[in-house]
């Protein structure tokens, strides 16, 4: 799933009170994370 869906769908389950500021920021960054460990894989 691309990035932007990804935090798209997050935002839609924070706006909804399904999810807290908290696990929205660490779930984006979790996103971020894994987006850029298959960047480095595609280099290698």
């Amino acid at each position: 799933m691309p990035i932007d869906i990804g935090i798209k769908r997050l935002s839609i389950l924070k706006d909804k009170g399904l999810i807290s500021d908290l696990i929205f920021a660490d779930s984006k960054e979790l996103l971020l994370q894994s987006e850029l460990k298959v960047f480095n894989k595609k280099i290698t």
